[in-house]
């Protein structure tokens, strides 16, 4: 009995070692592989960073708005336009152009008819404005000299676009790309004009707007205000002209005969000097 124990406990060890020897081997292979995947790979997979990745570049381009019932709008939750600011004609502001197209939003109604509205910039806020009111890539300007269809003074604006050569294959500096509003398309529509006839200084732009007042203005106070403003513009020769066709002053009817009309007048008043353009002197004093 004793030696059947022996022979079991010799053949159970000869066991052991067999099972043992792979196990042992099977473990320093893992070790090798672990420490084998500690090295940086340095494999080449064909992938190289671009040098420059095409993004999206957003612009903001001059506009001019040139219709009198124009808006700055909010899209509601409604998907409707709803007017926050209205905006006066030959105002300047800014849309705003991804990738070289101005962004637009088109809005349906029931009839399936589209309006399009462009992205709008005006004082650091965004809005909506109706695309037809609107004079892009331009700037504000006005017409100093009557031409076919176009009055003096008539709020414009000019196109910062090239003008296209024409048959001859030479460039006509003279001309020059003119948006207006067309009231009968209700719309803004372009032409092309001679560019003397078109001015975009500031002044002169201020100086119209000035006359424009002029011209609805009776009371000599308040003239004399307007003309104080224009002196202080350096407006170009053509405005200056007008303005001083301006200072004519047109009386309906003869105030002295009227004042002297009136019984227990107090102070005899010099009333071609009181409603002259100069009110420079008091007519009231001695």
């Amino acid at each position: 009995m004793k030696k059947l124990c022996q022979k079991f406990c010799t053949a159970s060890l000869f066991i052991s070692f067999i099972f043992v020897i792979p196990m042992l081997s099977s473990c320093k292979g893992k070790i090798i592989e672990s420490e084998q995947t500690t090295q940086p790979v340095t494999e080449e997979t064909g992938f190289e960073i671009p040098e420059h990745i095409d993004l999206l570049e957003e612009q903001l381009l001059p506009s001019v708005v040139l219709s009198p019932n124009a808006g700055l709008n909010l899209l509601g939750r409604d998907k409707q336009m709803h007017k926050m600011k209205s905006i006066s004609c030959g105002n300047a502001f800014e849309t705003v152009q991804l990738n070289g197209a101005v962004i637009t939003l088109n809005l349906y109604d029931e009839k399936e008819n589209v309006e399009t509205y462009v992205h709008a910039v005006s004082e650091n806020v965004d809005f909506w404005i109706y695309k037809n009111y609107v004079a892009e890539n331009a700037l504000p300007a006005i017409i100093i000299e009557e031409t076919a269809g176009f009055k003096f003074g008539q709020i414009v604006a000019l196109g910062l676009d090239k003008v296209e050569a024409d048959d001859s294959g030479e460039e006509d500096k003279t001309k020059a790309l003119v948006y207006y509003f067309d009231k009968k398309q209700d719309k803004v529509c372009s032409i092309l004009m001679d560019q003397a006839k078109v001015s975009t200084c500031k002044d002169d732009v201020e100086m119209a707007a000035i006359i424009e007042k002029l011209r609805v203005t009776a009371r000599a106070t308040p003239r004399n205000e307007l003309f104080l403003r224009a002196e202080k513009l350096n407006a170009s020769p053509a405005m200056k002209k007008v303005l001083e066709g301006e200072k004519t002053e047109k009386l309906s009817y003869d105030y002295q005969e009227v004042l002297k009309s009136m019984p227990g007048s107090r102070y005899i008043v010099n009333v071609g000097e009181l409603n002259t353009v100069d009110q420079s002197k008091d007519p009231f004093k001695d």
